[in-house]
């Protein structure tokens, strides 16, 4: 099987694994398959996962496409989403230097007030500070 107008790769990278579906240029789900990873939840409200089993998962998950009779030619793009807010330190050449901190990690929950807080509040942030980050993030 094959897409004759071509595909789009596209990549869903969440916090249970990623889901990869090939997807026609017309917006037809041609196929679709996942794979879980691990999520390294820590005593201390820690939560991480290894970016090296996301990547495991993303080419089982794509090689299960191509298994069911998809031509990867066809693939025109890629596209790709990830989990919110997740850190992947690397080092000079790319290589993560350990476990990525997800995005459900508490361990830097005592820092917060300091950070989003101020004198005149709404709903637990600092006005000045909420009024900035709503400048620099709100559409025209």
């Amino acid at each position: 099987m094959s897409s004759p107008q071509g595909a789009v790769l596209a990549i869903d990278l969440g916090t249970s694994g990623p889901k990869v579906a090939l997807v026609s240029t017309t917006g037809q789900v041609l196929a679709h398959a996942s794979e879980p990873t691990e999520l390294h939840l820590l005593a201390d409200g820690g939560a991480e996962q290894d970016p090296k089993d996301w990547w495991r998962a993303i080419v089982a998950a794509t090689r299960r496409l191509w298994a069911q009779g998809f031509d990867g030619e066809q693939v025109l793009a890629v596209c790709v989403t990830a989990q919110w807010a997740g850190t992947v330190a690397v080092d000079r050449a790319g290589t993560p230097l350990h476990r990525a901190i997800s995005w459900l990690d508490t361990r830097g929950a005592r820092y917060v007030p300091a950070l989003v807080g101020g004198p005149v509040r709404l709903q637990g942030y600092s006005v000045g500070k909420l009024a900035t980050w709503i400048g620099r993030t709100a559409c025209d």
